[in-house]
């Protein structure tokens, strides 16, 4: 028993920091309480159990590639009792349902991810009913802004990351821009792209923001990354973690960054 109760803790920790009411608040007004949702690459399901949360006479199902990020969703669905979700793996690219199956999708964070957005795209729609509706979201990092009296540090964090990325496949940093014409590319009836800004404009969400990037630049796993690929040095690493921790201390320093989110109707 205390074992269930400390995962659902952690489980609503982790919906507080990343739930649907956030980062699904642009989907959430079109479902339907009796609706079939598919959350294509649902990671540990902070935003998925939110979806089933709204569709309590229905059914969701979260789809992700990696089986511990499964594992951890399943644990948390079954603290927070949500009964009216499963978990499955396998890829976007290649979705293992039969065509119109779904009411709406929801695929957050994972078209920068892969090597053929249009393909993932075209899934969505296939597996998506007549009248059903996708929602997709995408970070833009074209759209950083970075305010404060020392910036050179940060801004040349940002351009390591993005050249990281690159290099090793992770993701594609601009992804979010190109949403619309993917969707509408792929023969969606409707499409309806915009963007909304996360924020850190306080003192401790400041401090919070920098002291992650710190973190990063002292970790032993993107040092070996980013040396790899000959981006920066390690000692260039390490003077980016004091920059970020001096511009934390900055009353004038601000960060914010762009989703990139989008509606389809099929």
């Amino acid at each position: 028993m205390r074992g269930q109760a400390q995962v659902r803790s952690q489980a609503e920790a982790a919906i507080k920091a990343r739930g649907a009411d956030v980062y699904a608040a642009f989907l959430l007004p079109h479902l339907r309480s009796d609706w079939t949702v598919l959350d294509c690459g649902c990671g540990e399901a902070t935003i998925t159990l939110g979806l089933a949360e709204a569709v309590l006479d229905g059914w969701v199902v979260g789809l992700d590639l990696d089986r511990d990020a499964l594992i951890a969703a399943r644990r948390s669905a079954a603290a927070m009792g949500r009964g009216n979700v499963a978990f499955i793996a396998a890829e976007g690219g290649r979705l293992p349902f039969r065509d119109a199956t779904f009411d709406a999708v929801l695929c957050h964070s994972v078209l920068e991810t892969v090597g053929d957005p249009a393909n993932v795209v075209a899934e969505l729609r296939r597996v998506t009913k007549r009248g059903g509706v996708v929602g997709a979201a995408s970070v833009e990092y074209g759209g950083i802004i970075l305010a404060g009296e020392q910036t050179a540090g940060p801004r040349r964090f940002y351009d390591i990351r993005q050249q990281l990325w690159r290099a090793a496949a992770i993701a594609e940093p601009n992804i979010g821009r190109r949403l619309r014409g993917l969707f509408q590319a792929a023969g969606f009836d409707r499409v309806e792209a915009f963007a909304d800004y996360i924020s850190y404009g306080t003192p401790d969400r400041v401090k919070a923001f920098a002291y992650d990037r710190a973190t990063e630049c002292r970790d032993q796993k993107f040092h070996a990354a980013v040396t790899r690929h000959g981006i920066a040095s390690i000692e260039e690493l390490l003077r980016l973690a004091a920059a970020w921790e001096e511009w934390s201390d900055d009353p004038g320093a601000f960060f914010a960054f762009a989703w990139c989110r989008l509606l389809a109707w099929r």
